[in-house]
């Protein structure tokens, strides 16, 4: 018995042991992104040296290269993340909402609107995309220093100079990211225009990022608080909604052709 007992009592221990090992590397790694992060954003990606890294996240350098290939490899890993984040949050929006109003009939997708059967059904809608909207800007919020370095890199004629652009796949439906998919696959009808995927792009990706990035430059010279901001951003971006709202629907084809 006794000898069954100290068995026991050491694989126990073991098993803290590798938890306790476990919990160690995840915290090693997440120092490591957050060290990166911090100096991408204030020096650049550029001028930043994995040496640098080290030493902010206080981890060895062959650590470092144990998580990762390379510097390019760790900026690769932040805006994947980024970005799989983003597009979770949109496909949850899209299942609980959209997909779910037409299955109940509330909604109809056509090839220039969202079609609602009544007017419950559409301010229901535009109170969950509000929602939405605000979790969307909390979360790229909290990573505004991933947004502003994707922003300084865009800018450069650097290798992430396209970086920004990956967002273009997340909203054009392709393979691997599909939310425009995901509507078509909802009504068959539904089709993306090139004038559609702009206008997403430019008039809904490209303000909440440029507004992540300067948030802070901005409160700076308007001397007004992070909430003031948050809430005149989110007005803002209730007035452009409504704008697209015509009767029971909601444009989407004659909102970005109207751009000609």
């Amino acid at each position: 018995m006794t000898r069954i007992y100290f068995e026991l009592n050491n694989r126990l221990v073991e098993s803290e042991v590798n938890v306790m090992e476990k919990n160690s590397c995840v915290e090693a790694k997440e120092r490591i992104i957050e060290a990166a992060k911090q100096l991408f954003s204030q020096k650049g990606y550029d001028a930043t040296r994995v040496n640098d890294i080290a030493s902010i996240a206080n981890v060895n350098k062959a650590l470092i290269y144990y998580y990762f290939k390379s510097k390019q490899d760790i900026l690769d890993y932040m805006v994947n993340s980024l970005l799989k984040n983003a597009v979770s949050l949109a496909l949850d929006f899209i299942q609980k909402n959209i997909l779910q109003m037409i299955q109940d009939g509330d909604l109809k997708i056509k090839p220039d609107c969202l079609h609602f059967v009544s007017d419950e059904a559409k301010e229901s809608f535009l109170q969950n995309s509000q929602i939405f909207y605000e979790r969307l800007i909390d979360y790229v919020f909290d990573n505004k220093e991933i947004v502003r370095i994707l922003m300084l890199e865009s800018l450069k004629n650097g290798k992430h100079q396209n970086s920004l652009f990956r967002f273009l796949k997340f909203i054009s439906g392709d393979e691997i990211e599909p939310i425009i998919r995901t509507f078509s696959d909802a009504e068959n009808r539904f089709v993306c225009s090139d004038e559609m995927i702009l206008f997403n792009f430019f008039f809904s990706v490209v303000p909440i990022i440029s507004f992540a990035a300067y948030f802070d430059d901005y409160k700076a010279v308007s001397s007004r608080r992070d909430e003031q901001l948050r809430r005149a951003f989110l007005r803002v971006h209730q007035i452009v909604t409504k704008s697209l709202v015509s009767d029971s629907d909601i444009l989407l084809q004659n909102a970005s052709t109207s751009l000609h």
